[in-house]
């Protein structure tokens, strides 16, 4: 059990520093190449598709969210069954799964002002910031993969 301790931690580690990097960086990258000008804003009002175009981005953050509460959920269920050599593979798969769909947020607001630009400044940065907010929030720590473990042993609280 210590073993399988000391593994689901160090895939823990790993998984939230490669998470961490994509949910980070990535949007400091996409708001420092807006905000230094090297990507310039177009000049469209977001009207007509522009704002539907819109809509379906925020659409599409949320649904991801709610995808993965529904996913994370599930493996959590399940994950005392998963058998204890693939448990730390599991932990690192879904949570940069999680990442990469959170990290979609930010080059949603990339396209965004790229499309709409000034006009839609404060949704361009609202995607972007949403990729962090949604990873620390969503993404599973430690003792709830700790504790979905043991729930085949009989170690519930």
């Amino acid at each position: 059990m210590k073993d399988e301790s000391e593994s689901l931690r160090a895939a823990y580690r790993l998984a939230r520093l490669v998470g961490f990097a994509l949910c980070l960086g990535t949007p400091a990258l996409i708001a420092g190449l807006i905000l230094s000008g090297l990507i310039p804003p177009s000049e469209h009002r977001p009207e007509g598709a522009y704002l539907q175009l819109g809509h379906a981005f925020t659409g599409l953050v949320f649904l991801a969210a709610a995808w993965v509460l529904w996913r994370r959920g599930s493996v959590l269920k399940a994950f005392h069954l998963v058998p204890e050599p693939r448990r730390a593979s599991t932990l690192l798969r879904e949570t940069l799964l999680y990442a990469a769909l959170f990290e979609l947020s930010s080059l949603y607001g990339l396209a965004y002002w790229i499309l709409v630009g000034r006009e839609a400044g404060r949704h361009v940065f609202g995607f972007i910031i949403l990729a962090p907010l949604l990873f620390l929030v969503l993404a599973p720590r430690l003792d709830h993969w700790v504790e979905a473990a043991r729930q085949g042993a009989g170690d519930v609280r």
